[in-house]
């Protein structure tokens, strides 16, 4: 395997690691050690660390060491603020332009996830982020923009970390569940307007449940 496909292997390694808390906030990170438990030589492991330090999932502190970020309520703040235009964005062009049969599949999204939640507690919460990042993912190419497509899975990384760090047995699953209904029906209706005002909202709910969970350092 060339060293750019074990680089990216690394990488998808290095992600799911810490979205799930296995590398926690803070922890150091030894190149040498990683390579070992990864099976690889080092250099797959510096260009994997050098993609998750341009994410910002990584610092890299001279003549200190290598260690994985502590994101600030700032960082939360500008992720769901990007999170917000690209979808609003798209659900107010999806509404135009998505076919039927893509408005469809995006409510099949929000039906499958009923089954990872029970009344307000998710079942499985790790299952539950990574469906809720289909649907999300979806929603943004109903907007027809690669680019923007791009630039929103990258925040959204971040997004995730943000949200398993803030507790793997958080509530609030029903509320979750009500705001894809709205934005589905919405969308399903053509109403672009309804759309955007129904993610705004969903938004602004996950980002104030997220920074109220996480425990950010005061003064």
């Amino acid at each position: 395997m060339d060293t750019s496909s074990l680089s990216s292997k690394v990488y998808e390694r290095f992600l799911t690691a810490i979205v799930r808390q296995e590398l926690q906030a803070g922890q150091s990170l030894d190149v040498e050690n990683l390579a070992r438990s990864f099976g690889v030589s080092r250099t797959p492991v510096q260009v994997a660390i050098a993609r998750l330090a341009d994410l910002g999932l990584v610092e890299i502190r001279p003549r200190k060491g290598t260690f994985v970020a502590r994101l600030t309520v700032q960082d939360v703040h500008e992720l769901f603020e990007v999170r917000g235009l690209i979808e609003v964005n798209a659900v107010r062009k999806g509404a135009k332009l998505a076919t039927d049969s893509e408005l469809m599949a995006l409510k099949g999204l929000v039906q499958g996830l009923q089954g990872l939640f029970s009344g307000d507690q998710y079942i499985d919460y790790h299952a539950f982020l990574e469906q809720d990042r289909q649907f999300h993912s979806t929603i943004v190419t109903l907007g027809k923009n690669r680019r923007l497509v791009l630039m929103y899975n990258q925040a959204r990384t971040l997004i995730e970390l943000t949200r398993a760090s803030a507790n793997k047995q958080i509530g609030g699953a029903e509320i979750t569940h009500e705001r894809h209904m709205a934005i589905v029906e919405a969308l399903v209706a053509r109403n672009g307007e309804n759309a955007a005002v129904a993610v705004e909202k969903h938004i602004q709910e996950s980002e104030q449940a997220i920074i109220e969970r996480l425990h950010f350092p005061t003064g």
